[in-house]
């Protein structure tokens, strides 16, 4: 039971995104392209890590990817791009935790990854801040919700709860900062 409810999560992860993906392409919702772009090449090394790691059902991480791809490719073809120094930053942690994924192991690369996830949407919390949207707050309340169904759903180990355990503190910091 706890297994389906871990891959409840993930769908749902997915879902939210990629309905959130499918949002953008109507409506005009202020979007940080470097952020989402960053969360999914990093999203493809957590899953990716997570494998390694040993985890057989990497259904968040998958969900992330997913609908980080998904979003990407809409930023990118309406044309939404910015880069300054808190992108410059976030590059860094992305490329600190893909350095090392590969120099000390999937377990440490899952937790590196986690955090450069995290850095990596400073741009986004930032813009939430200087500028709150909350039509989007549905995207961090699903994805919030998504990572508690997959810390339930999990085993009680790191390669399965330090992804969902920060997201679920990162979506709902961002639902706090869009609801404003």
């Amino acid at each position: 039971m706890k297994q389906k409810i871990g891959f409840t999560g993930g769908l749902i992860c997915a879902f939210t995104i990629v309905a959130f993906a499918v949002h953008l392409t109507i409506h005009d919702v202020p979007q940080n392209v470097a952020s989402w772009t960053m969360w999914a090449v990093l999203d493809a090394l957590m899953v990716c890590s997570a494998i390694a790691a040993g985890n057989k059902r990497p259904w968040l991480p998958a969900g992330f990817f997913l609908g980080a791809l998904f979003v990407t490719i809409i930023l990118l073809t309406k044309g939404v791009w910015q880069w300054r120094t808190i992108e410059t930053i976030s590059a860094i942690g992305t490329a600190i935790a893909s350095l090392c994924w590969w120099k000390m192991g999937a377990k440490v690369g899952v937790v590196a990854s986690t955090l450069a996830m995290t850095i990596a949407g400073i741009p986004a919390m930032h813009d939430a801040w200087v500028q709150p949207d909350p039509s989007g707050w549905w995207l961090w309340g699903g994805v919030a919700f998504s990572c508690a169904l997959s810390i339930y759903g999990g085993e009680r180990k790191i390669e399965h709860q330090f992804l969902p355990c920060t997201s679920i503190v990162f979506n709902t910091a961002m639902l706090v900062l869009v609801l404003r």
